[in-house]
This record gives structure tokens, sequence and C-alpha cells, in this order.
């Protein structure tokens, strides 16, 4: 299996490495502010060379669509970037739009269907390469103009504080001797999905998922004790394990959170690189196909401005997600690789 996009988020994480309720220093990845509202180029004498178009200016609102439901996973840390970018857009606001639906599809599908005009985004979660690679979607990143990537988390094993299983292993066992009634809280078409796949093919063993939705729903879910257990961002489940009431058995990292030290990754647990390499949270902006290359770099900076904004990385950190920006150029090839490694765990788990 590929292991680019390891690569690539390992470089991406290493300019903004933090950790929950921490400060990091922003990522040095460009410029510290956003470009400035540039205004139309002058007219220029009979003969002289023609002046370049102006670069984006945005006449008003922008809207960034998020595929997931209100206070979950991708909904977080995208309403701590459009704050920040509203600031800068010149008496205009970036606002989020939460259409969940069919895994992410549904906002997918508004925004694909927008005008390319530069004023519909898209929050792209690594979700989609999965459903793709797993043939519950017939279009990938190619159908849309990627922007860049903007930030990534962390997924972690959750049950409850009174859950009998006090180590990763020890749910392995009991799985193991129980096949199909162990609970696993699931949102069909999100990565905790294929995370579940990796887990049962790596032991050899049987949970029984259930589709219960998003972080809200699943929280609530482990909670009541529908399900026995659950796997979603750190971000997600952070203020349960702070409570008390959740207790995290592993992380899908390659090294212990620092927020978390005593959280066994799982690496040390001994998956593979090839294993873990589809169990990386990562979120990138997707605009409609068509939009114009000036209304790209122009989003594509101020999110960028927003990963070297210190505020934004402290929000950012309180709520264990980092700021790891990557280029539309960058982005492109990360989306490439993402992908095919996607397909090739898809050929190898799932057949």
């Amino acid at each position: 299996m590929k292991k680019l996009i390891s690569l690539a988020l390992a470089l991406s994480m290493a300019l903004t490495l933090a950790a929950c309720g921490n400060s990091s220093k922003p990522s040095n990845s460009g410029n510290a502010a956003p470009p400035a509202a540039s205004q139309p180029a002058a007219s220029q004498p009979s003969g002289s060379q023609t002046p370049e178009a102006p670069a984006f200016v945005p006449e008003r609102d922008i809207t960034l669509v998020n595929p997931y439901e209100a206070g979950g996973t991708s909904d977080i840390p995208s309403r701590i970037y459009a704050d920040f970018i509203s600031k800068n857009m010149g008496g205009r606001l970036m606002n989020v739009n939460c259409i969940g639906g069919a895994g992410g599809a549904v906002g997918a599908q508004e925004v694909m269907n927008s005008n390319p005009d530069g004023y519909t985004i898209l929050v792209a979660p690594a979700g989609y390469a999965m459903n793709y690679a797993k043939g519950g979607l017939d279009w990938t990143y190619e159908a849309f103009e990627p922007v860049c990537l903007y930030v990534t988390s962390v997924l972690a094993v959750a049950v409850r504080a009174d859950s009998p299983y006090q180590t990763y292993q020890e749910l392995v066992d009991a799985v193991k001797a129980d096949p199909g009634k162990i609970n696993m809280g699931i949102s069909t078409g999100g990565l905790p999905q294929f995370s579940v796949y990796a887990m049962e093919a790596h032991d050899d063993m049987k949970f029984n998922t259930v589709d219960i939705g998003g972080t809200s729903v699943k929280a609530t879910e482990l909670l009541a004790g529908r399900v026995d257990v659950m796997i979603d961002s750190l971000g997600g489940m952070q203020s349960y394990v702070e409570s008390g009431d959740f207790r995290l058995l592993a992380v899908f990292a390659d090294s212990r959170h620092p927020a978390y030290p005593d959280v066994p990754t799982m690496l040390e647990i001994g998956f593979t690189e090839d294993e873990t390499s589809v169990m990386s949270q990562v979120f990138g902006i997707w605009a409609p196909k068509g939009t114009p290359a000036e209304a790209i770099d122009y989003i594509a900076g101020q999110f960028e401005a927003a990963a070297n904004d210190a505020e934004t990385v402290e929000k950012l950190n309180a709520q264990c997600y980092t700021a790891s920006f990557m280029d539309t150029e960058d982005y492109v090839g990360y989306l490439e690789a993402m992908y095919a490694s996607f397909t090739d765990f898809a050929n190898t788990y799932l057949s």
C-alpha cells in the first residue's frame, strides 16, 4: 500500500504540531496576513500592455458548506477558521452552512452543483476517499477544484468509564470471544468506518457495527449504553474524556498524544503503517469545478493566514485540532496519494 499519504500528513503536521489545551506556534507556511483586497488595475495608455486581471475580491458573503451535523468533528474547526477569515474580508463574511446526509454526499452535491464563482466552498473530509474506495461514491476530488488542506485531528477508541474493558487488548479479547455481539457505534460513510475494518482485519474479529450518526449522536449513545465502544476524533470526545464519562483505549497516531500520554497508539499495539494510513483524519477545502484560479488563490490565502494566526491556532489546540495548511498544488498531490492508499486498502481488506 502506498505510504505517501502518511508522509504528506507527517510533513503538514510537523509545521503545526499541537496538543489539546496547549498553545503552539502557528505554521510557518506563508504570509502571516491574508492577501490585501486588490483594486482594479488602472487604465493603460493606448498601445501599452494589457493590464493583468484584478485579483479576486469578494463582493458578497462566502458560504462554507459543512457536509455533516452542526457541532460535529468537521463543524468545530470550520467555524474557528470562518471566524478569523470573516474579520479579514472587508465587511463580507464566511458563513458555515451545515448540510448533512448520506455520509456527507448531500452537502458535496450541493457544492458540486453550485455556481463556480468562488462564493460556495466545501469542507472535504478524508471520508470521501474512503467512500469512493468501497464503492459508495462515484466521484472523487477531480469533480471539484481542490483549494487547500487546513486542519487535522486524531481519531481514538473510547468506551464508557464504567466499561469492563480497561485496555484495547481486553476489548479485542471480548470481541473475539463473542463475535458480532460487541456494539461499535459508527457513522456510515465516515472515516471511523474504515478504522473499524482495519481493526477487524488485524485481529480477525467482528463487531456489531451500529450506524448512529455523527459525533453528538455517537456520544449520547455510548453514554446511554446502547453501544459499547465508539471511534471518533479527540476533538469530538474531549469534553466526555475530561468529565470522566469516557475512557480512551487507543489513539490512531504515530506517537502518543501530548494531552493523553498514558494512552497507547495503534502502532504500539501492533498495527502497521499500511493499516494506520487510513486512520488519519484530515480536512480540506474544495470548490465547484471551474471556479476561477484567482478565487481559489484568495480562499487558500485566507485559510493559510488563519493557520498562521496564533489565536486561531490556540483555539484549535484547545479543541484537539491542529492547523495543518497545505497549498493547492501540494494538496492535489496529497489527494492523489490518499485516494490510491484508500483504494489499496479496500482491495486488500474488503475484497
